[in-house]
């Protein structure tokens, strides 16, 4: 499903700029000599460094022994998801660039653990979220050949996002809901699509058997490098018809405010556990009495403010197998 960046997106990305912190934030706008605000120009996608990425170093190709997976996407050609969506503010280029569909997968160069061997304790995948902990057998396949990249120039408003919607029950003899979709995003380089209209008589997916979310990523050279993993339930999300999708920076307390975890990346392939129980809201919308992991409605990965050279591979959610 695509989906225009929330009109809250930059409240809830004002902590997640991605780069570094001591980095200079240039503002979305400027002032025009008439005395008028105006965006700026579209930012070209231009190489982040001055030397060619020189790929991951040594990856620990066994960091998900003693797990158990349910995966979202490999992102292997002939097995990605169609569910993905890819969006960002549209104040730079990008590739690929916003709303494509489906998202393409690019080959990683050499590939990541191509020739390493599963030990005796060896992930291992599950074939739904409701099998009973300790009773997944599929080997975990360790060799990846392809990811999710994305290549920006500078983001200077909201930044981007990839995400997704999770398999959701609904009535559509209760579908009617109060509030309106949030306008589409607009910038210097295009205009984006409008957002899904939120719906009402929808229940979520049932994760409750998971520990959290797992992903591996990296970051090229001089990439802007912290993201941030999401994840939304009825009560936070724009089709759970609670929130409201649409507020204004004078009262966004009724908002859509998700719980998430930022994620610092290196330039190395790296598997990063992000627990459920250390996922917070952003504290600018409608505060939730707690994740419901028994009905997830939405996953995403943000990237904020900056120039990106990211790649993300293999994702999907995590438990210990006993």
């Amino acid at each position: 499903m695509k989906r225009a960046l929330p009109a809250l997106f930059s409240a809830a990305l004002t902590a997640a700029c991605g780069g570094k912190s001591e980095d200079t934030r240039p503002p979305p706008v400027h002032t025009s000599q008439d005395g008028g605000v105006v965006p700026n120009a579209c930012q070209p996608l231009v190489p982040l460094s001055d030397y060619p990425d020189p790929g991951s170093g040594p990856v620990a190709c066994n960091a998900l022994d003693g797990f158990e997976l349910y995966l979202l996407d490999t992102f292997e050609p002939g097995e990605a998801s169609i569910a993905w969506y890819t969006n960002n503010d549209r104040t730079a280029e990008s590739e690929p660039p916003p709303d494509t569909d489906p998202i393409p997968a690019t080959p990683i160069p050499g590939g990541r653990c191509m020739d390493a061997e599963p030990s005796a304790d060896a992930a291992t995948v599950c074939d739904s979220p409701g099998v009973p902990r300790g009773e997944c057998t599929t080997p975990y396949r360790l060799a990846s050949r392809s990811a999710f990249r994305v290549r920006t120039g500078l983001l200077t408003a909201n930044g981007g996002q990839l995400g997704r919607t999770l398999p959701l029950t609904c009535d559509v003899s209760q579908s009617a809901c109060p509030f309106k979709a949030g306008p589409p995003e607009i910038g210097p380089c295009s205009t984006g699509q409008g957002s899904t209209a939120p719906t009402g008589g929808c229940e979520g997916y049932d994760l409750s058997l998971w520990e959290g979310v797992v992903i591996w990523a990296r970051v090229g050279p001089n990439s802007a490098d912290t993201i941030k993993v999401r994840v939304s339930d009825k009560s936070t999300d724009e089709k759970g018809c609670v929130c409201d999708p649409y507020t204004n920076q004078n009262d966004s307390s009724t908002g859509c405010d998700k719980f998430s975890a930022f994620v610092g990346l290196s330039g190395d392939f790296r598997a990063y556990f992000v627990p459920f129980n250390e996922m917070l809201q952003g504290g600018w919308g409608m505060q939730s009495p707690g994740l419901d992991l028994g009905g997830l409605f939405s996953f995403g990965v943000e990237f904020g403010r900056g120039a990106w050279d990211l790649w993300i591979d293999d994702i999907g959610f995590y438990r210990r197998r006993r």
